[in-house]
């Protein structure tokens, strides 16, 4: 198993995403009831390549809301041996605890992670058209600023692979959403024919983290497109799968 770091990692943290092909090998990380037994062997070779074990780990069962949780050591193995114990519709886990890795799965939408330096914390958010349109990105950051004493100069994020702008065809109903967020946003789409525009999420994402006073040198924005990149990783609008991306994040001490 190989991993794609964020280039933020160093003493403290460490982020990757956990490629879905290598070497002719799927490595699916999400339970959908077809290879569950599979994918709980994958998160253990995960562990293990990490130095760590699933009870160490934490895994929400995402349903595209803006809703966030803290979770600490006392979590751990939460939503990773099934679904059963996971965290319900929550998009977004943060935490202060060492050795704890917080997951977040994607398949087109946007995997974003979060350092807090002065503050020693990490996060893991999922951010589909519908967290991006509704700014739970924004949303997580300013809670961390306001209510968790995290100085936005001290912030690193990564906005990981997704789909880019000129492969998110979109209509009238997203768009219209696009519109009503809470700031200027017609510079990230742009008209295509009568009826499709193209949607720039990673922009949408990377704005929010500036309005909210994040550095834009602290900002990593990943070159991958999921639907272009499918020798690397798992893309629902190009296949329709089941199967889905992980990104992580942990601190290490």
């Amino acid at each position: 198993m190989k991993l794609i770091p964020w280039k933020f990692n160093n003493d403290i943290v460490e982020g990757y995403t956990v490629p879905a092909h290598i070497d002719g090998k799927l490595f699916n990380m999400s339970y959908n009831g077809i290879d569950d037994k599979q994918v709980l062997e994958n998160r253990k070779e995960l562990a293990k390549m990490l130095g760590t074990d699933l009870d160490h780990m934490v895994a929400p069962l995402q349903r595209h809301t803006t809703h966030y949780l803290s979770v600490n050591k006392k979590d751990g193995g939460k939503g990773i041996y099934s679904q059963k114990d996971a965290y319900l519709g929550f998009d977004a886990l943060y935490t202060r605890d060492t050795d704890l890795t917080l997951f977040t799965f994607h398949a087109d939408c946007c995997p974003v992670l979060l350092y807090c330096e002065n503050q020693h914390l990490v996060a893991a958010i999922h951010s589909g058209w519908k967290g991006t349109v509704t700014e739970i990105v924004g949303k997580v950051t300013r809670h961390l600023i306001e209510d968790e004493g995290c100085n936005p100069s001290t912030i690193y994020a990564y906005v990981g692979p997704s789909i880019e702008a000129r492969n998110f065809e979109a209509m009238d109903d997203i768009i219209d959403c696009v519109k009503k967020m809470s700031f200027d946003t017609s510079s990230f789409y742009t008209k295509k024919d009568e009826t499709h525009y193209l949607l720039n999420s990673k922009g949408l994402i990377k704005q929010q983290l500036l309005n909210c006073g994040v550095l834009e040198e602290h900002i990593e924005v990943s070159p991958y497109c999921t639907m272009e990149n499918d020798d690397l990783f798992f893309s629902y609008r190009k296949t329709h799968t089941k199967n889905r991306n992980i990104s992580i994040i942990r601190l290490k001490k």
